[in-house]
This record gives structure tokens, C-alpha cells and sequence, in this order.
């Protein structure tokens, strides 16, 4: 009789739900860990202004990266996870570049207290790191690596940010050589009203 009595209150207290306090600290644990995730600061703020869609006008300078001339692209730049970064996927519509495409991720680095983008593109097999910095209203960033064996510099300006127009003016140094200009990007944003039409006509052409 004690035997069955035992059994019995084992079974209870295995099927009994669990105390209040575990479902309580159960609930609080997805806040906990949210309330963990940082927030965007001030230097993301600054360039939050560049999410949107672009219409590009390219000019494009004679380097040892080819000819110069002129084109048209689009630019569609989306918030990163928790707005900690921009995403940048660019297309070259027209022109001299018409067939490009690049994407990019540019985010600040709170240890290193500085901006860094990594980019890629559909020219060479390689990623491309930048870094930098506001120097008074224009945001610049530079690179190095190796370019088709040889090594290179580059330093972009960005003036413009947080209008409607922007405008990139990328330089570049081959193997030693004086910086020189190679590429002017001027930016227009496409309203929203807009933006449809041009979103359909690529998933068309997709």
C-alpha cells in the first residue's frame, strides 16, 4: 500500500507543470538577450541617409583600367542587420560600365573607431577593404591591395551625404604611380512613386 502511495506521488510530481518562477525567468530570457544587441550610434546615423534607390551618372577617366566614358547605373542601398551597416548593390545600366556589378557592406567599427567597407564585384576575383573616416562634411575611405599583379592605392570622397544628391570621386595610385582620378559617381535619388516602375522592368529582365 505504501509502495503504490510512493509510485503515485512520484508520477504526480513528474507530470506537475513547472514552478512560476521557471516560467518567468522563461519569458525573460528573449528580452534579456534583445536588451543585449547594441543600438546604432551617431556615426551610423550619419549615413543612413544613403538607404534608398539611386539613379547613377557615371563618368568614367582613362586609367590603366581601360578607356574613359559615360553611363548610367542604379544603386539600391538597404539597412543591415540591426541597422549596424548599409548594403550596397550596385548595377551599371548603360555605357561604358554597362555589365558591372558590385556589392558592397559599409559599417562602423566601434573598436577601431573608424568606417570600413568591404566590396566586391563581377572585375576581378578579390574583396576590397576600406577604411576611413569624416574629414568636415565629406566622408573619405581608403584601400590597398593588388590589382592584376601590381599593387595600387585607392582613396574615395564622398560629398553630399544626407541630401537627395551625393556624389563618389574615386582615385587611384597603380604600382607606385601619382593618384589620379578614375571614377566620378553622381547620385540621384529615385522617389518612391518612382521606384516601382524601375523595381518591375528588373525582375522582368531577371
Amino acid at each position: 500500500m505504501r509502495l503504490t502511495l510512493f509510485l503515485a506521488l512520484g508520477l504526480a510530481v513528474a507530470a506537475a507543470p513547472p514552478p512560476a518562477q521557471d516560467k518567468a525567468n522563461d519569458k525573460k530570457a528573449p528580452s534579456t538577450m534583445a536588451s543585449m544587441m547594441p543600438k546604432p550610434g551617431p556615426e551610423m546615423a550619419k549615413i543612413k541617409s544613403m538607404v534608398g534607390t539611386w539613379q547613377v551618372e557615371e563618368t568614367m577617366e582613362a586609367s590603366p583600367m581601360g578607356p574613359g566614358g559615360k553611363g548610367h547605373g542604379i544603386s539600391h542601398v538597404t539597412s543591415g542587420p540591426g541597422g549596424l551597416s548599409i548594403i550596397i548593390n550596385y548595377r551599371s545600366t548603360s555605357g561604358h560600365m554597362k555589365g558591372y556589378r558590385g556589392l558592397g557592406v559599409v559599417a562602423w567599427d566601434g573598436e577601431a573607431k573608424v568606417y570600413k567597407q568591404v566590396w566586391t564585384d563581377n572585375m576581378a576575383p578579390m574583396i576590397m577593404v576600406s577604411t576611413g573616416n569624416w574629414e568636415g562634411d565629406k566622408l573619405v575611405m581608403d584601400s590597398e591591395g593588388t590589382m592584376m599583379g601590381k599593387p595600387f592605392k585607392g582613396h574615395d570622397t564622398l560629398s553630399g551625404i544626407g541630401t537627395d544628391t551625393f556624389t563618389l570621386i574615386s582615385e587611384m595610385s597603380m604600382d607606385g604611380s601619382p593618384m589620379a582620378k578614375v571614377m566620378t559617381l553622381v547620385h540621384k535619388r529615385v522617389k518612391a512613386t518612382e521606384a516601382k516602375p524601375a523595381e518591375k522592368k528588373e525582375e522582368v529582365k531577371k
